[in-house]
């Protein structure tokens, strides 16, 4: 006699109706459908092949310079856009960086 047969000897025993019954599927929920189409406009205009490998200088310097500080500072939370003076700062410069050169 193991341990597992003597704790289930003080169980009581299961219902046998409700094991043949079949589960009962809950009833099917409501779907969301798109009434209208939404229109965005873009924010920047950007080329089709924007990319960091095609940004200005000044565009990378200013998200290398952002993102090595949030990845380091306790205070920074770019998530919930939360940053210490510094970081607030870094975020600015990384906003006003243009990624593109006008031509």
């Amino acid at each position: 006699m193991s341990l597992l047969s003597g704790l289930l000897d003080h169980m009581p025993p299961s219902i046998t109706s409700a094991a043949t019954e079949k589960p009962r599927r809950p009833p099917p929920r409501p779907s969301l459908a798109l009434v209208t189409q939404a229109e965005h406009r873009p924010q920047f205009v950007t080329s089709p092949h924007a990319s960091a490998a095609t940004a200005t200088p000044e565009w990378r310097l200013a998200r290398d310079a952002y993102l090595n500080h949030i990845m380091a500072c306790r205070s920074c939370y770019a998530p919930t856009a939360r940053y210490c003076g510094a970081g607030a700062e870094l975020r600015a410069e990384y906003d006003r960086a243009p990624m593109e050169a006008h031509q």
